[in-house]
């Protein structure tokens, strides 16, 4: 299988002010393979999964779905509230939470959600979920637990964000089956060691064995974008990316395609053609 971070040229992005983009990792900065083990989580790893993500998101997305105002005083019952949520999502066979441990210590530095081809398009992470896919009837949660849950979250954002990502998929990829993957994290003292990238590649190499490829896709913030287009995404809309294969991408490729999602972004228009 071709190598498309290795075959990429470097890709820089003209991004407003304040932002600063995700390189790539040079290979010399990358962490031994055998250092890092790639596995599949269990719900026993959500309570772990939640703490990464408080940790690795930025603050502006947390404060955006989970104002401070919203918040209770304790970071432990975030965390508690988030992990319940989580567990319910290994109850989908078809939701793949893949991690990377640090083979000497076993911790988890790096997640991946990669949702597998037939699954319907309704993201794991809305409140909806829970009875879209039947989690609630499953788990046997109460209307006072599952509500518990969800406190502190300002559901017009957090959902709001979610259910317009799934119509801006179904627009892309309408019935097409495809891989998605939400969310990506790497711990921050282990961000650009090529974390990232291996999680990446648990899901390339099965979706490159298909004939014809089976795409990928995905959001992404603009920071990431030039990680997403090394790997042979293409962007589709503001912060959408749709990926067939391995392939080689230009820098100016991409640049040409960059702009386009700029200029859609200050029209307000969400895809990208």
């Amino acid at each position: 299988m071709a190598d498309a971070k290795e075959t990429a040229e470097y890709i820089k992005l003209d991004l407003p002010v304040g932002l600063q983009q995700t390189e790539p990792v040079p290979a010399e900065k990358r962490l031994p393979a055998d250092d890092i083990t790639i596995s599949l989580c269990d719900s026993n790893d959500a309570s772990d999964i939640a703490a990464g993500l408080y940790e690795a998101f930025p603050a502006a997305f947390w404060d955006h779905k989970e104002p401070i105002a919203l918040r209770p005083p304790e970071q432990a019952t975030r965390q508690t509230r988030l992990a319940n949520r989580l567990r319910a999502v290994f109850l989908n066979p078809k939701i793949n939470w893949v991690k990377a441990t640090l083979t000497t210590t076993g911790q988890i530095i790096g997640v991946a959600g990669w949702v597998a081809p037939g699954n319907p398009i309704h993201n794991h992470f809305r409140k909806s979920a829970v009875d879209f896919y039947g989690w609630r009837e499953k788990l046997g949660w109460s209307d006072e637990e599952f509500e518990e849950m969800w406190k502190g979250v300002d559901l017009e954002a957090w959902d709001g964000t979610f259910s317009k990502d799934d119509e801006t998929r179904k627009e892309v990829l309408g019935e097409e089956e495809h891989w998605y993957l939400a969310p990506l994290y790497t711990l921050p003292g282990f961000q650009g060691r090529g974390v990232g990238t291996r999680l990446l590649d648990w899901a390339f190499k099965q979706a490159d064995a298909t004939s014809p490829v089976t795409p990928c896709y995905l959001e992404s913030a603009p920071t990431a974008r030039a990680v997403y287009m090394h790997a042979g995404f293409v962007p589709v809309g503001n912060i959408n990316f749709v990926r067939r294969g391995p392939r080689k991408v230009t820098e100016e490729e991409m640049q040409k395609v960059h702009a386009k999602v700029v200029d859609s972004e200050v029209r307000g228009v969400g895809k990208v053609v």
